[in-house]
């Protein structure tokens, strides 16, 4: 079987390691994929250097890929034309190299479904995001991967419920099958002794960690909010945030630097960026937190954190009401609450036994329910009954 598979970005985040997850090992159950990865914006290229390393071929083309930057007329034209130029070159790909089905890795890239459509094979959209503004626009998506795809993988409830409220005529093709993790690579075995050591962290200092794109939405400025609270009650907590932003938003990364100065934590907050030891990370944490303002259409890092044995304060909307297990594995807060936030991290501050107990949990939860080879079983059954 051969797949082509269109994702909507070249770095190695939550999409990324997913995509990449199941890619490598698609040779092994006798499935060719090729990756098509865009170009529209100025990459490092982590994910076509991890392609290349797990040896999936790939290739770079300048794909038409939704995004806010799109958002006005001129750039409405511009995606709109560089939609239509790919999907003339995925067709005659598709065509030319004999692909049996389309595979397009979230719902941003269009293409993909419109080219598999065209050349007549089968289409798979697996959607990773729940886009709520603008309106008009979340209708749109709705539509399209619901007329454009012969099934739906959502990786979520919370996704597929936001995709059959806007259309309800894709509830007969959606399938929920949720990411996983690799629980070798992410185990409690990993040592984050030395990069605690690195950041300067006590031993007896609680390590709170945010780990992922630095965006609006995902709430690093409520971790920031929570911190001051949090200082007042226990005095030996830091905070890391892990990721860096987009080109476009390095404004955001400095209003946050201000804001933490502002609050007077700075010397408690670790900015470390991007980093690929994300493995190390999740060790090296004590509580990893997950504090996204609007839901999160998944939560992949509370499955990595799990399996290392961290426990996980999220905010309980989306993905992670669906994950975390209140008072298990982590805690729930409620969205753009600082005040509740800092009160879980002071628990957890408080309680380090509790906390220990929550991580053993949580990794037994990821083996029993979230593995890799789970996770490939069920979308080559997706991809069977579509054939």
């Amino acid at each position: 079987m051969k797949v082509l598979f269109v994702h909507s970005s070249d770095e190695l985040y939550g999409s990324d390691v997913s995509l990449l997850e199941l890619v490598r090992r698609l040779p092994r159950r006798s499935v060719e994929p090729l990756v098509v990865l865009p170009t529209d914006m100025p990459y490092k290229g982590d994910l076509r250097q991890a392609l290349s390393e797990a040896g999936v071929p790939y290739l770079r083309m300048d794909i038409g890929v939704l995004r806010r930057v799109y958002m006005n007329p001129f750039g409405l034209m511009k995606f709109s034309y560089r939609l239509v130029r790919s999907t003339v070159a995925l067709r005659r790909l598709i065509k030319r190299e004999g692909f049996n089905l389309v595979h397009s890795n979230t719902g941003a890239v269009w293409g993909g479904g419109l080219a598999a459509r065209w050349a007549g094979v089968p289409h798979v959209w697996h959607v990773r995001e729940i886009v709520e503004k603008p309106e008009a626009l979340s209708h749109l998506m709705a539509w399209q991967v619901v007329t454009f795809s012969s099934r739906i993988i959502a990786i979520s409830g919370a996704v597929a419920n936001h995709i059959t409220d806007l259309n309800p005529h894709g509830s007969e093709k959606i399938s929920v099958i949720p990411n996983a993790v690799d629980t070798e690579r992410f185990s409690p075995a990993v040592v984050g002794s030395d990069l605690r050591q690195e950041w300067g962290i006590a031993p007896d200092e609680m390590l709170v960690g945010v780990v992922g794109r630095v965006h609006p939405w995902k709430g690093q400025d409520m971790l920031i909010e929570a911190m001051p609270l949090v200082l007042k009650r226990v005095d030996k907590v830091r905070l890391v945030i892990v990721g860096d932003v987009t080109p476009d938003r390095v404004s955001l990364r400095e209003n946050l630097k201000r804001r933490a100065e502002e609050l007077g934590i700075s010397g408690r907050l670790i900015w470390a960026g991007y980093r690929e030891d994300i493995p190390k990370v999740m060790a090296a944490l004590d509580v990893l937190a997950v504090p996204s303002t609007s839901p999160e259409p998944f939560g992949r890092t509370i499955l990595e954190a799990a399996a290392c044995g961290t426990p996980v304060i999220a905010t309980a909307h989306g993905g992670p009401l669906e994950i975390v297990k209140e008072g298990v594995t982590g805690l729930l807060v409620p969205p753009k609450d600082p005040a509740a936030l800092a009160v879980a991290i002071i628990q957890m501050a408080e309680e380090p036994e509790w906390r220990e107990r929550m991580g053993k949990a949580g990794r037994a939860e990821v083996l029993e329910n979230y593995s890799v080879d789970r996770y490939v079983d069920r979308v080559l059954a997706v991809y069977e009954e579509v054939l």
